[in-house]
């Protein structure tokens, strides 16, 4: 059944053993409330086969832009019917095997070939593609559902079973909706944020009873209710591949590039003036001679006050755009660095649950004005920081305390010979190697995020300390791997697909490119980070065919890096009134309404604040 009206995209999926009556109300509030996501058409199609199966898509139309790629697809052949947000950047090359194959094509865009994929090779064409995806399959052989995310969940996909319904959403904000509102809080999801600030750790989410689905897995729902799920791929251990050298490294970034320029809409990059977006900006625009690769656009963030001007990189974002001769294509954002109250709200909203860090305002604000200049897709540099170590404190410090605990003394000497990190670092790295009885006084004491935790979370889940102090004693090897599947990565994909997806906006990641990261994954993590400066094999491979400007300068700022440091001036006092009473089981506001009016702040506040505005938002 087509959409009763028109409006990457959004899906929802629902499977209900018990046959509900307004199980097609309700599903077109929950896709309603995916419109941003995909503002260009929506469709919805209850399966012809018990028990009720429900699929609905929301629609960003950048491939194939005709009515013809329209969602859910219907396979003529087998009667299998599709929902798919993302992209499959080599569909050009996998349509071609499967007209070898026999299969006709109609449309001229990446969904009928997934959907045709899916007929001839089954659960083998998830390992063919190379792209971002969530799918969800009715498989009309088997009445299975069946739901994949790509390699490393840069699209999302959130469950909810309870046991007669099934959900399955791009946003947690449609299962509210089919369920009648948003379940409990997760105490322990809280209680692991405001102790290490990662939100996207394992499959649990901060609602009680929602899970991410796991990437990198093809997962079923048989028509009795039985669930299973087995892994399309590994990520290689390291050493088991070839290091990565800085020729294949140019060469696979280049073709990663070439592939996410494909669409039939107008392209643009997201160009801070650091290394990762000025490679992907300059690659980009010198591919951009074929159809279906062009770049159009190229957008950069800075700040409209003078007191933010050591954090502003628009001068040499500006610089290479001359360079390239593109001036005439670079477009320069100005905003101030501290928010409305409202403004705020809106991104807490659109987050949908606790983040790292303000500095997501940044994003949030800069996806909205690229659209507004009629761009639906933009290139990024997400990735390259947790790929190759471009945080220098946090990689050259653990670099120094594995050096101290196996008494390398000259290899720490030199760490600290370059000044990458404080030493009191290297202090706060070995502290998680205390007994933890101490660390628990340390952290509670000298923490404020967990300083802020009531005593009723902090008492109640103790147990969970332990397996993050063994966590955060890993190795660099292990934490380089741990940031790019489980921690940092996972969370700054996360925060990415909701600020731009809130703006229509499809956001591609040539970084993300799983042959590149697979390449990565074998090399030795010091090989990457590099001991004197961050991202040395990135800077190595790109040295001479970019300004040694961008090169050989060290990290020293970010995308919204001012964002972070002004936590105590963000409109907090007006949000903090009226909270809901049931915060006080997580957070002890009062507490932290003294510490946000005090000069002295440190990093971690913004995660008790962030928990507090979420609680206020989703709970009040």
């Amino acid at each position: 059944e087509k959409a009763r009206a028109t409006a990457m995209c959004g899906l929802i999926a629902v499977r209900d053993l018990g046959a509900s009556n307004d199980l097609r109300q309700l599903a077109y509030q929950a896709l309603s409330s995916l419109a941003r996501r995909g503002p260009d058409a929506e469709g919805l199609r209850m399966v012809e086969q018990a028990p009720a199966t429900l699929l609905g898509h929301r629609r960003l139309a950048i491939l194939d832009t005709s009515r013809a790629s329209e969602q859910p697809m219907c396979c003529p052949v087998s009667g299998t019917t599709l929902v798919f947000n993302g992209a499959i950047y080599n569909f050009v090359e996998l349509r071609e095997e499967l007209r070898a194959l026999g299969c006709v094509f109609v449309t001229d865009g990446d969904t009928e070939v997934l959907l045709q994929g899916w007929r001839i090779w089954r659960e083998g064409v998830f390992s063919r593609c190379n792209g971002m995806w969530a799918a969800v399959l009715w498989d009309s052989p088997s009445g299975d559902l069946v739901y994949c995310r790509d390699r490393l969940g840069v699209k999302p996909l959130y469950l909810h079973h309870d046991g007669r319904q099934t959900t399955l959403a791009s946003e947690i904000s449609a299962i509210a909706i089919m369920r009648g509102g948003y379940p409990a809080p997760n105490p322990g999801k809280i209680f692991d944020f405001l102790i290490t600030g990662f939100s996207e750790q394992g499959p649990d989410t901060f609602f009680d009873g929602i899970q991410a689905v796991p990437p990198g897995m093809v997962c079923r729902m048989s028509k009795t209710g039985r669930f299973s799920m087995t892994p399309y791929h590994q990520w290689p251990e390291p050493g088991s591949m070839a290091p990565l050298s800085a020729t294949e490294l140019r060469t696979l970034l280049a073709d990663a590039i070439s592939l996410r320029l494909r669409a039939d809409v107008p392209v643009a990059s997201l160009l801070s003036g650091g290394l990762d977006s000025s490679i992907i900006t300059r690659i980009a625009l010198n591919a951009s001679q074929q159809h279906r690769q062009s770049l159009t656009g190229a957008f950069t963030y800075g700040y409209s006050d003078a007191e933010q001007s050591r954090f502003d990189e628009t001068a040499s974002a500006a610089a290479l755009m001359n360079s390239s001769g593109h001036a005439d294509l670079h477009h320069i954002l100005r905003f101030s660095p501290i928010p409305t109250a409202d403004e705020l709200m809106s991104l807490v909203t659109v987050q949908g649950e606790p983040f790292s860090t303000p500095s997501a305002l940044a994003s949030f604000r800069t996806y909205r004005a690229i659209r507004e200049q009629g761009y639906k897709v933009v290139l990024s540099g997400e990735g390259a920081d947790e790929l190759f170590g471009g945080y220098p404190a946090r990689y050259q410090s653990l670099a120094a305390r594995d050096a101290f605990k196996s008494g390398r003394f000259v290899h720490l000497a030199n760490l600290l010979r370059h000044r990458a990190f404080p030493p009191t670092l290297l202090l706060n790295r070995l502290v998680w190697d205390l007994p933890l009885p101490l660390l628990r006084v340390l952290l509670r004491r000298h923490r404020p995020s967990i300083g802020l935790m009531s005593d009723e979370l902090w008492t109640s889940q103790q147990h969970r300390l332990e397996a993050l102090q063994e966590e955060m004693r890993s190795n660099l090897e292990s934490r380089l791997r741990q940031d790019q599947l489980n921690n940092l990565l996972p969370m700054s994909l996360r925060i990415a697909d909701r600020n731009s997806m809130n703006a229509g906006v499809e956001l591609r990641s040539p970084f993300m490119d799983h042959r590149l990261v697979e390449r990565a994954l074998s090399t030795p993590a010091l090989n990457r980070v590099g001991e004197r400066r961050s991202k040395s094999l990135l800077r190595d491979a790109f040295k001479g065919l970019l300004p040694d400007s961008v090169t050989g300068t060290p990290k020293n700022t970010g995308f919204g890096h001012a964002e972070q440091f002004l936590v105590s001036r963000l409109p907090w006092r007006e949000l903090l009134n009226d909270l809901p009473p049931e915060l006080t089981a997580f957070i002890e506001v009062k507490k932290l309404r003294s510490a946000l009016a005090t000069d002295n702040q440190h990093s971690t506040l913004w995660l008790a604040l962030s928990v507090a505005l979420w609680h206020r938002r989703f709970y009040a």
